[in-house]
């Protein structure tokens, strides 16, 4: 809702169509049918348990940012803006995707295991390779038991990081996307940047764009600083900066970027092309192999469609 026009729209731009925005009502962005439904145990469906959870932590998003935009002191409410953040991290489609994918990798292992310890059937003549071309589906609520894990690596990453909210006063205003909450190594050359890819004593820049003339900003620098006064407040008058932020914006949105007006197509369609997905490394070890996952920006591909 923040990054609404005057008429209460929001500029879309999907990857996948990246020359073509779409003036769409907050209601009808980014909505997913059912997504986090949960199976019950008389085996119906549950669509509102976990809907509800999130409602409960959404529902004071709104006021806290209202309190942002007025430079008014929220340490009361760093708790509430820290679940806020995980949540847009761990619930969103980047997050699930690449759940979904890493179990279906492992899935696929677990059968080459097999095949090669002569525990499957023989494979069909001409049908050698076969195992080459099974496509895996998985079941959508595994990727939601896989949020759990991930809030808690989130939480170690926010440990390490201080936090300020910047004001944006130049004439650029800000982006988001799909996967508003992004974190990667400033020291890595730009064609080296891998997404929520961290050293573990390097450096870490952490971006969550809150409306277009806020950003909430982490950085280890600050860590001591927040430690002791909590959420800092600065104005940022760096157009270069400003631009620098979008441009990774851009760069981490999965599927689609949000923008309050026009002006910034160049920037949404020169990041269009890659996106944060999982990459598999196969690696022969002994008479098996083993899956190494890593982030990397690349062009997604086409989720396996889960079939009850």
């Amino acid at each position: 809702m923040f990054f609404c026009d005057d008429s209460g729209q929001v500029r879309v731009y999907r990857k996948d169509d990246p020359c073509k925005a779409i003036s769409l009502s907050p209601d009808n962005t980014g909505f997913h049918k059912y997504y986090y439904s949960q199976p019950k145990h008389d085996g119906g469906k549950d669509h509102d348990a976990l809907e509800e959870c999130f409602s409960r932590i959404e529902d004071k998003w709104p006021g806290i940012v209202d309190r942002l935009h007025r430079r008014e002191n929220v340490n009361d409410s760093l708790l509430d803006i820290f679940q806020f953040m995980i949540l847009q991290r761990t619930r969103v489609p980047a997050s699930r995707d690449a759940a979904e994918r890493i179990e279906a990798e492992r899935t696929l292992a677990a059968i080459r295991r097999l095949d090669a310890a002569g525990e499957l059937p023989p494979k069909p003549e001409g049908f050698e390779d076969i195992l080459d071309h099974v496509e895996v589906s998985i079941n959508p609520h595994q990727s939601i038991h896989a949020m759990v894990p991930m809030m808690r690596g989130i939480g170690q990453v926010f440990d390490r990081v201080g936090f300020g909210a910047l004001h944006n006063k130049t004439e650029i205003p800000f982006l988001t996307s799909d996967n508003p909450v992004i974190w990667f190594d400033p020291s890595a050359k730009d064609s080296e940047l891998q997404p929520y890819v961290l050293r573990p004593d390097g450096p870490i820049v952490l971006l969550f764009p809150v409306s277009p003339s806020l950003v909430i900003y982490g950085d280890l620098p600050m860590r001591n600083q927040f430690a002791s006064e909590g959420l800092g407040v600065a104005d940022l008058s760096d157009t270069g900066l400003v631009e620098a932020i979008n441009r990774q914006v851009c760069r981490f949105g999965y599927q689609t970027i949000y923008a309050q007006k026009a002006g910034q197509e160049r920037l949404i369609q020169e990041h269009a092309t890659f996106s944060p997905v999982i990459r598999f490394d196969r690696v022969t070890k002994g008479k098996g192999e083993i899956v190494k996952f890593q982030m990397v920006f690349e062009k997604r591909g086409r989720k396996p469609k889960w079939v009850e």
